[in-house]
């Protein structure tokens, strides 16, 4: 996509879809940045509803201390969410973080979470699936990021990916007998 310029409200300039900034970044390392990022809103804002669906239905001997624990969990996910966010707009990018492009881009998209009346279990394991999902993602964006020197978004997604791989070993940890 050619980055074209053009004057926009109060004379900044905006790239393609890309503000312009004074980071050091070259044009084309933000814009792929930028790409990554809004992809993990996306996949971390599915996280979030899906661990809070589980927080509100799961039932079962363990519920409060698991109840809990998910609460915990969209906490976190929600400062992720914000930390993603804030730095693809660093970069000069335009964050789309409604549900709808949440939906569009995520890749937890693709699979139905059990029925809202499903056991611990189903809902244990389908936020495990979730996480090991998001972690993949996130984990090859990191690669990527660090190949092209932006390393300051790669290390951002590395606390993230170490925050969705320690809830992953704590939601495994309910499954292990």
């Amino acid at each position: 996509m050619p980055m074209t310029k053009r004057r926009f409200n109060g004379g900044m300039e905006l790239h393609g879809t890309m503000h312009a900034t004074r980071n050091s970044l070259p044009a084309a390392t933000r814009k792929m940045a930028v790409d990554y990022l809004n992809t993990t809103v996306a996949e971390l804002l599915d996280l979030f509803g899906r661990i809070k669906q589980a927080h509100w239905n799961l039932r079962g001997e363990s519920f409060i201390g698991l109840h809990k624990l998910l609460d915990e969990f969209a906490e976190r996910t929600l400062e992720d969410i914000d930390a993603v966010a804030e730095r693809a707009t660093a970069l000069g990018g335009i964050v789309e973080g409604t549900l709808r492009e949440a939906v569009k881009q995520s890749h937890l998209s693709r699979k139905e979470e059990p029925d809202s009346r499903s056991g611990m279990t189903d809902w244990i394991r389908e936020l495990s699936d979730a996480h090991a999902t998001t972690s993949m993602h996130v984990r090859m964006a990191v690669k990527s990021l660090t190949n092209s020197d932006d390393f300051a978004t790669a290390d951002l997604l590395t606390d993230v990916l170490k925050h969705v791989e320690k809830q992953l070993w704590l939601l495994e940890a309910h499954l292990q007998k």
